[in-house]
């Protein structure tokens, strides 16, 4: 011991390896186990002892570095006959073997000493050892053996005195994690399970020797220097190889080893980050038998975040990077994986865009006490605008930490997260801020636009994410418009980028639009569905989406100016714009109006340039998308005049799309045109709504060559121009063609017959010819297509009559004979394939009264008679309480009545003293209402359609914008009292027979009609009234109107239910042919609308007084019932 004091200098620490020096030829004079014995003997003299432990680990070394096999072989063998004389077996069964006694004391001897010398290198060269034999199988029960005994209790303090030493003495710590690290791999870990039993030592301090301190950072030019992170790190990640899963998940749950682990990791060298990402996808990912929970335990928040902190790696790092392998691609597949399974830990199931804590199943409670106000309620409250509740926190937390706006592949992640857990788009963009800076073809504002594109491209969710089935409430209108328009793309930030000079961001902006548009379109598709007893809720939310929509999106006097601002010779910009002008027009149809765009010129331009020879095919396919742009708005926009010939141009604007149509040879394009150009014939009244009809025309035109085309065209052209502008005129004509008056005859057959006569005494032979046989084509094409062969004989008799010429005559004579077995399909087939009905409908089972509801009862306690007088005149008028008093005068109990009455004239008195702007209408609507309740008297109930007639008016004279507005103040002038029975006649005629007073007013009129007579429609007695006004032959006509929506259809056939409700189906069975009607239109319904017809018709059946409907009908209608059923 003297010796070492006096001599200090000869146990200097030395320095164990240096990675960047060459390895240096390592030379050993062992010869035999016992030099190997005497090197390794106990020494008092701790130089001595570590020259041998030296001399030791070169012998170990130069085994891994010896080239020739019989040498290495040779230093085996004397390392293996040294290590069975250095094993003692203890005998005892539960004791296990000593071994390498003479280390073990030595180590011992330098911790009694506190010999650093020693207490290094004896764990370093135990290491080294192991390692050494870890691949010769002779020594594996020898290394089993070492293994157990070093984790011995005696040997376990050493190991605690290593591993309790001063951060700073790294060359204590290193040796006994690397020790550690060996013997837990060895053998494939099995001693692992010991080891971890011992973890109060073995993992002692860990997350300490995991946080480097400055002593340790790594200069540039010490990339590969082994640390003491470096170091527990190997330690940590050879426990998670080898572990078994609930000790590796024990260790995993030990929040402090994995911050520790995972804080640093980006400044770590490239090599440790690569093995690091390698060893959490295997043994961490990958790992079956690791629990949900474990797995969730590692990837928390904060984790998370630092894994992501690795995408930046690459750009951050000066480390050569020799095997170009890119850590962001590497990490990226991982947080790929790890964020889109959900058995990993970090993906919750979630409900979508309905947040947590939400009960979208669960309507309330009717009270006859209160309001029915929907989302209007307070219980509704839009409360998600500025936070949001999700399930998902830890995905929410690190969405939050990514940067879309510098790497694609954080935008990937990111939209893929999206993908899988909807519920995170509204919570991400309320708590992000984007688009700050002005619009600018920057690097990173390109990644941001490239971003919240792929995000507004993102699907609908099924049920709009909430679990197998469509819950009877809509999600919050907050979130949903997140999903479809966020909101760093505001109407102020969009304004902007639409008024750029930029042409990338001009159309980035309008391609994003035009995206959310038709997202839009969808979401309102699924919320105008049908939904049952939530339907009042899932209305509203559509409503209300649209607004916010409207409030986000730039006005559309912006998109115009855009559009006319567009050089003409830029057809992308102009496809793009014209697509997203008709997503305002088709979606927003209101507000897109206001705005006074002339679609004629635009038209016109377009079809001149589609004229002009020599257009290129790409040129000819943009202007051709342009066109069916353009089409769709002026089917909307009541200012393009379709029959009016521009001076410009050989036909008039319908005609001139009809030859383009002819001439494309684009069929998609063909088939969106034509649809439009059919549903404009059919509206003016030129040809049947039969999908048939138009393939004829076309058919008719198709092989005509280009003279004789201009010809038939100009004779077509005049002709569908004079029945558009005069259709009554021209069905007249067709009665008058033949007895049989058919209303399946297209009324251009009359046009023909009458313009013909004009065509033969031009004396224009060469065109007398070419229009005769385009007629002798056309009359053939719609015999097939289904049309009356009586009228069209009739019309062929008169054409050859006026005719002089015999080979016309000739072609005009056989027209109708060789069109017998000629399908017409097979000549044009363009659009006749949507409309036809489907052979392969299913019979379904369809609950009507969840459907419609079940018919509307009296309350009990008509608050409404005193709620009124509790508020101003105008809160009670705007709140809905005057209406709710008004139908209190068709209550069934006269002292209700009697008090409504006397309320009403309360009513009035206080509102001719109040300052209420619309006092004047509402006081002549009230005193009509008495009067006319005055002339039916108090003793009987007043029909309900007096009641609701009142409280519907009273809801227009509220809103002057209502496009009711002028009639109802007709209606008020009109008489002071009125004729009950004639009530429902008047709005008949004002409505369905009469112009709307507003161009874009004709839905709006029919849907408040047909309201008004699914709430009047409550006893036998408005029955009786309907029937005398012939209301159910008017509705059930309008159903066949091709430009009535799905909701209007569905609301006239809520009418007729009602009936049977109130026990009217006798009489709609005997007197309006109600069933015959339904079979009808159920042999040409949809998928959807075919199973509704069939139980209508089931349940008209089954409340009809069946003995005298069974004797009218002779017992046959209880069969065509059935056949209707068998239909669909």
């Amino acid at each position: 011991m003297s010796h070492i004091t006096e001599h200090p200098s000869r146990a200097k620490r030395r320095k164990i390896d240096d990675p960047k020096a060459e390895k240096p030829t390592v030379t050993s004079n062992i010869k035999t186990a016992a030099s190997l014995r005497d090197l390794l003997a106990v020494q008092q003299n701790a130089p001595l002892a570590k020259q041998g432990i030296i001399k030791f680990k070169e012998f170990l070394v130069s085994i891994a570095h010896t080239e020739k096999e019989s040498d290495k072989a040779e230093k085996l063998r004397i390392l293996k006959e040294y290590c069975d004389k250095q094993i003692t077996n203890s005998g005892k069964e539960n004791e296990t073997s000593v071994c390498f006694a003479d280390l073990i004391q030595s180590w011992s001897f330098g911790d009694g000493n506190n010999n650093e010398p020693l207490l290094t290198s004896v764990p370093s060269v135990l290491a080294i050892f192991l390692k050494t034999i870890s691949s010769e199988l002779e020594f594996w029960e020898f290394g089993i053996a070492l293994c157990k005994h070093l984790l011995q209790k005696d040997q376990l303090r050493l190991f605690n005195r290593g591993l309790t030493a001063t951060k700073s003495k790294e060359h204590l710590i290193s040796p006994c994690l690397r020790l550690l690290t060996e013997m837990v791999t060895f053998d494939g870990g099995a001693v692992a399970r010991q080891l971890y039993l011992r973890r109060y030592i073995t993992f002692k301090r860990l997350e300490v020797f995991l946080t480097p301190n400055k002593a340790q950072e790594i200069s540039e030019d010490e990339f590969h220097k082994s640390t003491l992170r470096r170091n527990a790190q190997r330690y940590l990640l050879a426990n998670l190889r080898v572990q078994h899963a609930s000790e590796k998940g024990d260790i995993i749950e030990q929040h402090k080893i994995t911050r520790s682990f995972l804080e640093y990791i980006r400044k770590d060298p490239r090599d440790a980050v690569l093995e690091t990402i390698k060893a959490i996808e295997r043994d961490v990912v990958q790992d079956s038998a690791l629990s949900r929970k474990s797995k969730s335990k590692f990837f928390n928040r904060h984790n998370l975040e630092r894994l992501v902190t690795l995408y930046g790696y690459d750009r951050e790092s000066d480390e050569p990077n020799a095997g170009e392998i890119v850590i962001a691609n590497e990490i990226h597949r991982v947080m790929m994986n790890v964020c889109k399974t959900a058995g990993l830990g970090v993906l919750l199931p979630e409900t979508g865009w309905y947040p947590v804590g939400t009960d979208p199943e669960t309507l309330p409670v009717d009270d006859d006490t209160c309001i029915e106000l929907g989302l209007d309620s307070p219980v509704y409250v839009d409360k998600y605008r500025e936070s949001i509740p999700v399930r998902n926190g830890s995905l929410s937390f690190l969405i939050q930490c990514l940067r879309p706006d510098v790497d694609s592949l954080q935008i990937e992640l990111l939209v893929s997260i999206f993908r899988v857990a909807p519920e995170l788009v509204a919570d991400y963009f309320s708590r992000k801020t984007m688009f700050i800076s002005d619009p600018k073809a920057t690097p990173s504002w390109m990644a941001e636009s490239a971003f919240l594109f792929s995000t507004v491209q993102l699907p609908v969710p099924a049920n709009c994410g909430w679990k197998d089935k469509q819950p009877i409430l809509p999600p919050p209108v907050s979130i949903v418009i997140e999903n479809i328009l966020p909101r760093p793309l505001g109407q102020k930030i969009m304004t902007r980028c639409l008024n750029q000079n930029a042409e990338i961001i001009t159309l980035f902006a309008v391609r994003i639009l035009t995206l959310a548009f038709t997202k839009l379109r969808a979401v309102l598709k699924i919320f105008q569905a049908d939904h049952g007893q939530g339907q009042l809720f899932w209305n509203q939310a559509s409503a209300k989406l649209l607004a916010e929509f409207s409030r986000r999106c730039p006005a559309v006097k912006d998109v115009v100016v855009l559009f006319r601002r567009t050089d003409k010779e830029d057809l992308t910009q102009q496809e793009a714009v014209a697509e997203l002008l008709t997503c305002y027009y088709e979606v927003m149809p209101d507000i897109a109006l206001e705005e006074n765009f002339d679609v004629s010129l635009v038209l016109v331009d377009v079809l001149k340039r589609l004229e002009t020879p020599g257009v290129s095919a790409d040129d000819s396919e943009s202007l051709l998308s342009q066109l069916q742009s353009i089409l769709q708005i002026a089917q909307q926009s009541a200012s393009l005049r379709w029959w009016q010939k521009p001076a410009s141009m050989q036909y008039s604007p319908f005609t001139s799309i009809l030859k383009v149509l002819m001439d494309t040879s684009d069929k998609d394009s063909s088939r969106r045109i034509s649809t439009l150009l059919r549903t404009v014939l059919v509206e003016n009244s030129v040809l049947q709504s039969s999908p048939h009809a138009f393939a004829s025309v076309l058919s008719s035109l198709e092989n005509s060559e280009a003279d004789a085309l201009h010809s038939q065209l100009v004779f077509f052209d005049n002709c569908v121009s004079r029945v558009a502008k005069k259709p009554v005129h021209y069905q007249d004509l067709l009665q008058s063609l033949s007895e049989d008056v058919s209303k399946n005859t297209s009324a251009l057959v009359a046009a023909i017959v009458e313009q013909w006569p004009f065509v033969v005494k031009s004396g224009d032979a060469p065109t007398e010819a070419v229009v005769g046989a385009w007629i002798a084509s056309l009359l053939g094409n719609l015999k097939q297509a289904g049309e009356s062969t009586k009228v069209l004989k009739a019309a062929r008799d008169a054409l050859v009559e006026a005719t002089e010429t015999k080979k016309t005559k000739s072609l005009l004579k056989k027209s109708l004979k060789e069109a017998d077995d000629v399908d017409n399909e097979d000549k044009m087939d363009i659009d006749s394939g949507s409309n036809m009905p489907s052979s392969s409908k299913t019979a379904s089972t369809v609950d009507l009264d969840e459907i419609f509801g079940f018919l509307p009862t009296e309350g009990t306690t008509h608050n409404a008679l005193n709620k009124w007088e509790r508020e101003d005149i105008a809160e009670a008028v705007d709140q809905g309480h005057i209406a709710e008093l008004m139908l209190c005068l068709c209550s069934q109990h006269e002292e209700v009545r009697r008090q409504a009455f006397a309320s009403i004239i309360r009513f009035m008195a206080k509102l001719k003293e109040s300052t209420y702007a619309e006092w004047r209408t509402v006081f002549t609507l009230s005193g009509e209402l008495l009067e006319t309740v005055n002339n039916i008297g108090m003793e009987k109930p007043v029909p309900w359609i007096v009641g609701e007639c009142a409280s519907s008016c009273l809801a227009v004279l509220t809103d002057p914008l209502h496009k009711v507005y002028g009639k109802v103040n007709k209606f008020l002038q009109k008489a002071p009292a009125w004729e009950v029975e004639k009530i429902p006649t008047y709005w008949v005629d004002k409505i369905l027979l009469h112009e709307p007073e507003l161009d874009d007013g004709y839905f709006e009129e029919i849907d408040w009609l047909l309201n008004l007579f699914i709430k009047a429609l409550r006893t036998e007695a408005d029955m009786e009234v309907y029937r005398r006004a012939n209301v159910f032959e008017r509705i059930l006509s309008l159903y066949q109107s091709p430009a009535l929506g799905p909701a209007a259809r569905r609301k006239i056939l809520h009418i007729v239910y009602r009936a049977a409700q109130v026990g009217g189906s006798t009489t709609l069975i005997t007197r309006s042919g109600v069933i015959s009607w339904i079979q009808i239109q159920a042999a040409e319904a949809g998928a959807k609308e075919a199973p509704q017809l069939a139980a209508l018709a089931r349940a008209l059946y089954e409340t009809c007084d069946r003995e005298r409907v069974d004797g009218w009908s002779n017992g046959t209608l209880g069969r065509v019932v059935d056949e209707i059923q068998a239909q669909v």
